[in-house]
């Protein structure tokens, strides 16, 4: 699975949980990145590296390893 299709797939899931459509600029302000940054995202046109590395990463941890860094990410991030 490439990045893209990876964003494409995270982005479907969020619509759904949501019950609702989310733009890709709402999307894009949401995580914090410029609506053509994420469009770039989206069409796989642009592959951050952090991002690659990121994912990487993260895949080397067990699932609740996992819900646990996102959950402190989450809290870090409402600080800023």
């Amino acid at each position: 699975m490439e990045l893209n299709d990876l964003i494409n797939r995270i982005h479907k899931l969020i619509e759904a949980k949501e019950i609702k459509t989310i733009s890709q600029a709402q999307m894009a302000k949401r995580i914090g990145v410029q609506h053509r940054t994420y469009v770039e995202y989206s069409r796989g046109k642009n592959k951050p590296l952090a991002m690659k590395a990121l994912l990487n990463m993260l895949n080397e941890l067990d699932d609740d390893e996992i819900v646990k860094v996102v959950r402190e990410w989450n809290k870090q991030k409402n600080i800023f």
